[in-house]
């Protein structure tokens, strides 16, 4: 069979249960015959509670108090990275810090809300786009983005919020906290009616969709069939991920939740991880290609179960310590924990072929917090950590830190959203601060992140 042929039949194969997840997939499959250059994706993590600065600076990098006069450029693979982000050592060469941007305007104290990812000043409604949407608006998938959470009360039970993430002024995008309900509303899209309760009963999508499966298998042969196999890969380990959550609710639902392990259902861990499994098979499936996932809801309160600390957030803003372990020992292991449920994201993107790299090749993941540089932020620094180069289109392996709020070469949170829309192929000189103040730097993008 020619490579025309195959692609034309990729296009056209005819679907039942599969008919919403597997199209994404065949498409993308004969996009990669016919050449063309796949989309770029991109996965926001935002933990609540601040990221301090210390948390971001390779000890082997001096750091000066009041800030460098100039912009510093140096290559990651000369230094470690800080404990916070050991995780990522593995992928380091794809790994950039950026020190010392500025979102003060945002005023997010306690929390930026809708301003950690829109850059605008700090209210209960978003007050326009956030980056998500507008990267999801350059790159647009089945669903234009998904947004997942982890709630940070001690009732898990939360299921869909506005919090983060919006389409425009007043236009808020969902956040799913609840797994098992998020796996359904992407992949549960597949089937109606009865078929609906049954694939709600099974939960399991390839079960569900085997048929389909086998007939756009047997359009394949040799790399095409190998790639559609990883993608057939993610999905089951998601699934797997699911049936195991599902379990762990039963015992859930007959004790009251408390702050332990003992319920693995109420562990904030897993529910965690279940969420960034579940990130990477929506990437994976090509049912979006931007993620937000929204850990601690941008609120300074709750519990962290499972994560090795009985303290609230709250006191741990206040550099409160537990045991032996001081407030930053206890940041340091939370961000740890995120850190290495990221670089598990990496690798499941690295084990997916894509052109003649990977998945990951195509993917930026973006990690903050909603409440820049501490609990009681003024936002004068806002660190970011991106893993990924958007295809060639940023630079990587850099540590790069700017002047300090108030000096020339000060930089936004703003301007590292211009970056990222270059890098998408939707160029802008403004992202929501087109009115000028004294706050706001010159218009462009990051020329030192844009390869």
């Amino acid at each position: 069979m020619n490579d025309l042929t195959r692609r034309n039949m990729l296009k056209g194969v005819s679907l039942g249960a599969g008919s919403v997840v597997l199209p994404a997939v065949t498409q993308r499959l004969a996009a990669e015959e016919a050449g063309d250059a796949p989309p770029q994706r991109f996965v926001f993590v935002l933990q609540s509670n601040g990221f301090q600065p210390w948390g971001a600076q390779p000890t082997t990098i001096a750091r000066d108090k009041v800030g460098p006069d100039r912009v510093i450029d140096l290559p990651l693979a000369e230094h470690d990275l800080p404990d916070d982000l050991a995780p990522l050592t593995p992928h380091k060469q794809r790994v950039t810090i950026l020190q010392r941007l500025n979102g003060k305007h945002c005023k997010p104290f306690h929390s930026g809300q809708y301003a950690a990812l829109a850059g605008t000043h700090k209210a209960s409604r978003p007050l326009a786009e956030s980056i998500d949407a507008a990267l999801a608006k350059a790159n647009p998938g089945v669903f234009p983005m998904v947004g997942l959470g982890l709630n940070s009360a001690e009732d898990n039970s939360v299921g869909t919020v506005y919090i983060c993430s919006a389409s425009g002024p007043n236009q808020p995008i969902a956040t799913q906290c609840n797994p098992q309900i998020a796996y359904r509303q992407l992949f549960g899209s597949v089937a109606e009616g009865n078929a609906r309760k049954d694939f709600d009963a099974r939960s399991n999508l390839l079960d569900f969709m085997r048929t389909d499966v086998r007939r756009v298998r047997g359009v394949l042969a040799g790399q095409q069939r190998d790639k559609f196999d990883h993608y057939l890969n993610a999905f089951e380990s998601m699934s797997a991920r699911q049936r195991e959550l599902a379990a762990r609710s039963d015992g859930l639902r007959a004790h009251a939740p408390q702050l332990t392990d003992k319920y693995d259902a109420a562990n904030d861990k897993h529910r965690l991880e279940a969420q960034f499994e579940l990130a990477g098979a929506a990437l994976i499936s090509g049912l979006t290609n931007v993620v937000t996932i929204c850990s601690g809801l941008c609120s300074p309160n709750g519990y962290r179960r499972g994560m090795g600390m009985n303290i609230s957030l709250h006191q741990l803003g206040h550099r409160t310590g537990e045991g032996d372990r001081d407030y930053r020992a206890l940041y340091t292991m939370l961000r740890r924990q995120h850190m290495a449920m990221i670089a598990a994201l990496v690798k499941q993107l690295e084990s997916i072929p894509e052109g003649d790299g990977t998945l990951m090749d195509n993917t930026t993941i973006v990690f903050t917090s909603d409440s820049a540089e501490t609990h009681h932020s003024s936002g004068v620094e806002w660190p970011f950590v991106l893993i990924g180069n958007a295809g060639g289109r940023l630079r990587a392996g850099r540590f790069i830190e700017y002047p300090a709020f108030g000096a020339a070469g000060n930089r936004t949170i703003n301007a590292l959203y211009c970056t990222l829309l270059h890098a998408a192929g939707a160029p802008r000189n403004h992202f929501n601060l087109e009115g000028a103040t004294k706050e706001v730097d010159r218009p462009g993008p990051l020329g030192e992140l844009l390869a």
